[in-house]
């Protein structure tokens, strides 16, 4: 090891892309210095902890959590820009679910269990945002905290349900409770089934089965043009055939998906397959029985079995 390495600087150089990678405790930050050639004790640590926020972006901070007794760090970095509001410019805020203080702290909470890999618990979980709590479990959850995902100005959670044996996505909104367990976890270890698993849904909400499908919706050309220049699928394509535009999926059929067809009324038309033919007619058919009050107003998931 080079002198330099070995100096002080060297060594606050090395504290600060360690913590930018994972959250550590103080023994466990004392044990890497010594592999790496520095014994230190850890009021020592608490004076580097202290020292490495001068090289910190102006985006960084130092945070800390509890799991259990032990105290962990990390830095994090905040890269979101504030909302431009001027004179010249405003928002509407639209589809915007504001989080509440006890919703902040809960999605710190799990963003401090992913970097710190420890299992979490959801001591109470409410109503059902994605299909994955149907049955409205509300009884103590333990999750490995895999990802948090940002989906139409709304918060959720993707992880692995330990009991279940299956990957599930929960609204930060759902969770009246969470702990960090003293259980440690490897998190990366789902990423990619996380992943997969959003890549076969549309949007967020969970599919009718475990088949993927190639969706093709007939679009009325004159919203294709904004169609076409926004994000709906990472599958999603574009094509003429025989003058009409046709929009083509490869991803399964859920509620969401239906819920964003109905957003387009009689400009938009399903060429295939079949099977959503037919869950969009129902719903068109439990639609007109409400407001004929030939059905009570109450909630219903037609994709559930009867």
């Amino acid at each position: 090891m080079s002198q330099q390495i070995k100096s002080k600087t060297g060594r606050l150089h090395f504290l600060h892309q360690l913590l930018q990678q994972k959250a550590l405790t103080l023994l466990e930050i004392q044990q890497r210095y010594l592999q790496s050639g520095w014994q230190k004790s850890t009021r020592q640590i608490h004076r580097d902890l202290n020292e490495i926020q001068l090289l910190f972006a102006p985006s960084e901070t130092l945070a800390s959590h509890y799991v259990g007794k032990n105290k962990y760090f990390q830095i994090q970095s905040s890269t979101l820009a504030a909302p431009i509001e001027t004179s010249k410019e405003i928002q509407t805020h639209f589809y915007e679910a504001p989080l509440s203080a006890t919703e902040q702290i809960h999605l710190q909470r799990i963003q401090d269990a992913i970097n710190s890999e420890h299992v979490i618990e959801i001591g109470k979980l409410k109503n059902d945002e994605t299909g994955d709590n149907y049955s409205f479990t509300t009884k103590k959850i333990k999750l490995i905290p895999v990802k948090i995902i940002r989906h139409r100005n709304s918060y959720f959670i993707g992880g692995y349900h330990i009991l279940e044996k299956a990957i599930v996505f929960y609204s930060i909104r759902q969770m009246g409770e969470i702990k960090i367990l003293p259980l440690k976890c490897t998190p990366s270890l789902h990423g990619i089934a996380i992943d997969d698993a959003l890549k076969a849904r549309f949007g967020i909400t969970k599919n009718i089965d475990s088949n993927c499908y190639t969706i093709k919706i007939e679009v009325a050309n004159v919203i294709a043009d904004f169609l076409s220049h926004h994000h709906w699928h990472t599958t999603q394509q574009f094509s003429k055939i025989r003058g009409k535009t046709i929009l083509t999926f490869e991803c399964g059929i859920n509620r969401e998906l239906l819920g964003w067809l109905f957003q387009w009324m009689y400009n938009i038309k399903i060429v295939e397959p079949p099977i959503l033919k037919e869950y969009f007619e129902k719903a068109i058919q439990e639609i007109t029985a409400v407001h004929q009050a030939k059905k009570p107003l109450v909630y219903r998931n037609i994709f559930a079995d009867e």
